[in-house]
């Protein structure tokens, strides 16, 4: 019988992440994962984001969840859910979470409290293409981590340090990355 997430510090099964490691460090290709969505456009500016699933070495694990993204009405938006900024926001955020999550467990850290506040800003003259000079993108990315538990100062920047080197939602934000377009117009 399998313990209860409830019964793990933190809610984390460390012994199943070891096993997991370990898996990984003798086959390689148990590492490698692909994600897949599809966004269909709900009208004005709604989209329905739905996953399709993904691929964990030679695992597919389903997924069938989905959510609404939207705008402000200010930016033309009925305001009923968050917007593409906030989603990636709460992704990026969602990412470091479980890494420290995971970092304190891995520590014998038992957590009270873990908080994640970002804080990010666009120029819409870049997106409006009303000044050729305004970035597009977030000029940067601010966050600040709270964190309480029954661990030490020293583990706590241990695990920081980790988490920075390591989210691959962070990493993805931070560094270039070659993202590849495809076009298909249907008749």
């Amino acid at each position: 019988m399998t313990k209860s997430v409830e019964t793990y510090p933190n809610g984390i099964n460390v012994p199943a992440l070891k096993g997991f490691i370990e898996e990984v460090k003798q086959f390689p290709e148990s590492a490698m994962i692909d994600y897949k969505v599809k966004l269909e456009w709900q009208g004005g500016t709604k989209s329905k984001v739905t996953t399709e699933g993904i691929q964990l070495g030679n695992q597919k694990l389903d997924r069938n969840f989905s959510f609404i993204i939207d705008e402000p009405q200010q930016l033309l938006g009925e305001n009923t859910q968050p917007t593409p900024q906030e989603y990636l926001l709460g992704g990026m955020g969602a990412c470091m979470m479980v890494g420290y999550s995971v970092g304190a467990s891995f520590m014998g850290i038992t957590l009270e409290k873990l908080e994640i506040h970002l804080d990010a800003g666009l120029d819409l003259r870049g997106f409006l293409e009303v000044n050729p000079d305004s970035p597009i993108g977030f000029k940067n990315v601010k966050y600040s981590i709270i964190v309480k538990g029954n661990g030490t100062k020293e583990q706590f920047e241990k695990i920081h340090d980790t988490v920075i080197r390591s989210s691959p939602n962070r990493a993805t934000i931070a560094n270039s990355i070659e993202i590849i377009p495809n076009l298909v117009i249907e008749e």
